[in-house]
């Protein structure tokens, strides 16, 4: 994850097919994440280095601790289309990347929207 220091807004969706297009077709505040109902585990965290940006996510998991995540994944979105971000996305929800071999624990602040208020990411 590039941005560690970044306060992540979460929205949640109701399919991994909206995330998939949400991703694919909107470019998104860099202080954006999103999580899929039904699968509380998984979140998105907008890395992108700027709104202009190619929209790179990180893939993470969420552990029973308060405050343990750990990323699985990191992936450019806006170089994808609706199919194969729908392809990383279900793969995530089905638990295939859990064991990738670099993952590791990072660090984020997530909020919900009333917490979040406005940021200067913010649009």
């Amino acid at each position: 994850m590039l941005h560690p220091d970044r306060i992540w807004c979460i929205a949640e969706v109701a399919s991994a097919e909206k995330l998939a297009k949400a991703l694919t077709e909107t470019t998104w505040c860099c202080c954006q994440a999103f999580k899929v109902s039904g699968h509380p585990r998984y979140i998105w965290l907008n890395d992108s280095t700027s709104p202009d940006g190619a929209q790179e996510y990180a893939v993470c998991q969420l552990g029973l601790a308060q405050g343990d995540i750990r990323q699985l994944e990191s992936i450019t979105f806006g170089w994808c289309d609706i199919d194969k971000a729908l392809q990383f996305i279900r793969q995530t929800l089905n638990g295939e990347d859990d064991n990738n071999e670099w993952s590791r624990p990072v660090t984020a602040t997530i909020q919900n929207a009333k917490e979040h208020g406005r940021c200067g990411h913010c649009a």
